[in-house]
């Protein structure tokens, strides 16, 4: 093989540097985004160390340890000597740090289809408890007032006649909205679309809050949609799911509380997740047949051992 000449070997060496620099700017242009990832995990670790003692008798040290080898085995491959050291570092007080600050706190979440009591329980946590409860329906309603972005785009999607006169800038009719959702299943799904990224938002916000300016331990979730949303459950525990066996029973509880008709009221229980699917998914099931007494009788009973 013929030698290179000097022109040549610099060329190549060139070359080689800037695909050497090219690497190094792509490594530090995703290391940020994987320890957005990591500090994900951790805090998921954390919020349900609970559940993985209870449910699989797993202690979280085990799991953080798991966390810690693969960001060795990452780190290790992918930066020389130096930048490993201060990366195994950045990584202890990511999983340290966070075990400290979250490891104490927990979030209860409540849910249910209409009309099961939901509320009734969210207000022995507050009332008697001292527990703050936030409250995704009233979320719902504050994300969708006029000026809102919800607003602007449900109203962009669905048009004005979900507006209460029918005029832009007027508040969204929920009641039209409903009977709009509640019958189609794709419309339902579009207004989940636009409204969740919302609510999340305003949750993340209330739980720093609660849990981190105010240093509460304890923070409930009312969410009748928490199964739905595909994300909250996999903050909260223990997930406390509340029914209803008879339908009779809810139809005769909503009609009292809203005045809807029957007609309504069948087109919410029909667009709900089935109550057997909440229950397989649920840490506790509380049924509230009976008075309010024996609910939260039920809560005294099954609940309080979740809270340490």
């Amino acid at each position: 093989m013929e030698q290179l000449n000097s022109e040549e070997q610099v060329i190549i060496e060139e070359i080689i540097h800037s695909e050497h620099t090219e690497i190094h700017i792509i490594e530090y242009i995703c290391y940020p985004f994987y320890l957005a990832l990591l500090c994900l995990l951790c805090i998921l670790i954390n919020l349900n160390k609970r559940k993985f003692r209870r449910r699989y008798r797993i202690d979280e040290i085990f799991l953080f340890i798991a966390v810690y080898l693969f960001n060795v085995l990452i780190t290790w491959n992918f930066f020389d000597f130096f930048d490993k050291i201060v990366r195994f570092i950045i990584t202890l007080i990511i999983i340290f740090g966070i075990q400290h600050y979250i490891g104490r706190v927990q979030i209860v979440g409540i849910t249910g289809g209409i009309g099961c009591g939901k509320s009734t329980i969210a207000k022995y946590f507050n009332e008697f408890l001292k527990v703050q409860i936030i409250d995704c329906d009233q979320i719902a309603r504050d994300i969708v007032e006029p000026g809102k972005p919800a607003y602007k785009l449900i109203v962009q999607r669905f048009g004005l006649s979900i507006l209460a006169g029918q005029q832009d800038g007027q508040p969204i009719d929920r009641q039209k909205l409903a009977d709009v959702v509640f019958q189609d299943s794709q419309k339902r799904k579009q207004l989940q679309a636009i409204t969740n990224k919302f609510i999340f938002k305003e949750i993340a916000k209330s739980i720093w809050k609660i849990c981190f300016i105010q240093k509460d331990q304890y923070v409930v979730i009312d969410a009748p949609l928490l199964f739905e949303s595909k994300v909250l459950e996999y903050f909260c525990f223990p997930i406390i799911t509340v029914v209803v066996t008879s339908q009779e029973e809810i139809i005769k509880r909503v009609k009292e509380r809203s005045g809807l008709s029957q007609e309504q009221i069948l087109h919410r229980i029909e667009s709900q997740m089935k109550a057997e699917i909440k229950i397989k998914k649920s840490d506790i099931v509380i049924t509230n047949d009976k008075s309010e007494k024996s609910l939260i009788r039920q809560v005294q009973e099954k609940v309080f051992e979740y809270l340490i």
